[in-house]
């Protein structure tokens, strides 16, 4: 039950930073909005290690595995932004949604963690609700499902669903022993490196926010980190059961559409209703387990 709540404690981390994002991209740049989160997720991490009393723990290999982990995690979110910018947002997040399928696949095949024949049925309720509550219904139902519209910005989709699907695994195998804490401090300590290495350098680039947006991205620091630390820790008190984390993590939809709702006035379609149902009855069937 802690991996299951420490899961669900990410999901509400990564689906209310989406509102934040969103009302960040109108007016910020990519760089300067993960660099801002990123510094501001190093700073809420380093109070929670101090309140924690974590140990400050790794090894030279861990350096190396989480030089790779950063790589991957700011290309995987520089590769988000540019998917909803090039393409339909509706279609592409339910497209990247999917992830768990992949995730599970890895995580099975790869690290041979053992998934029975229930649990694979409650991460397909989990993928289907997640796949619902995402799209869009009224917009493309006016578009008429048209291939043009559906497939636009398919490659920047594709390689964000497969960068989505092998990220999460080796987190969360990279997590499951020694201090998560340590290993996740380690890879937003690089990440915020490889960020100033590759556009701070660039003249053209600024990489911090203008001041009056500061705050406000420093709150979207702290969301992501509680959803990176909501999964890392869960992965750390379950063992053999990142696939099933994946899933659950993957309800973050969920918390955005209830957010949107209030603060977006944005209403939802009898069949995003019930799709949060089919999310509900993953999560109480994983619980159950």
């Amino acid at each position: 039950m802690l991996g299951i709540f420490s899961a669900l404690l990410g999901a509400f981390g990564f689906g209310t930073a989406n509102i934040v994002i969103k009302k960040s991209l109108g007016n910020l740049t990519a760089p300067q909005i993960l660099m801002m989160s990123t510094l501001s997720g190093i700073g809420w991490l380093l109070l929670l290690m101090l309140a924690s009393r974590a140990e400050l723990s790794f090894s030279g290999r861990d350096v190396g595995l989480a030089l790779g982990l950063a790589a991957m995690e700011v290309g995987l979110y520089l590769l988000l932004y540019k998917t909803f910018e090039v393409s339909n947002v509706a279609v592409a997040t339910s497209l990247i949604n999917i992830n768990p399928i992949l995730a599970t696949l890895v995580a099975a095949g790869v690290f041979q963690e053992v998934i029975n024949g229930s649990q694979w049925a409650a991460i397909g309720l989990l993928v289907l609700g997640a796949v619902g509550v995402s799209l869009d219904w009224s917009a493309l139902t006016k578009t008429g499902w048209k291939i043009r519209v559906l497939v636009k910005g398919w490659p920047w989709i594709l390689v964000s669903l497969l960068i989505h699907a092998a990220y999460f695994p080796l987190l969360g195998q990279f997590t499951t022993t020694g201090s998560w804490e340590s290993k996740l401090l380690l890879i937003k300590l690089l990440s915020a490196l490889l960020l100033v290495g590759f556009f701070g350098l660039r003249r053209k680039s600024r990489l911090l926010p203008p001041q009056n947006r500061v705050a406000f991205l420093s709150l979207l620091g702290l969301l992501e980190m509680m959803g990176w630390a909501g999964f890392s820790w869960a992965a750390n008190s379950t063992l053999g059961q990142t696939a099933v984390l994946i899933a659950i993590l993957n309800s973050a939809p969920l918390i955005t559409i209830i957010w949107a709702y209030f603060i977006l006035r944005e209403k939802l379609s009898k069949f995003q209703y019930l799709s949060m149902g089919l999310i509900v009855a993953g999560l109480t069937w994983l619980g159950l387990k």
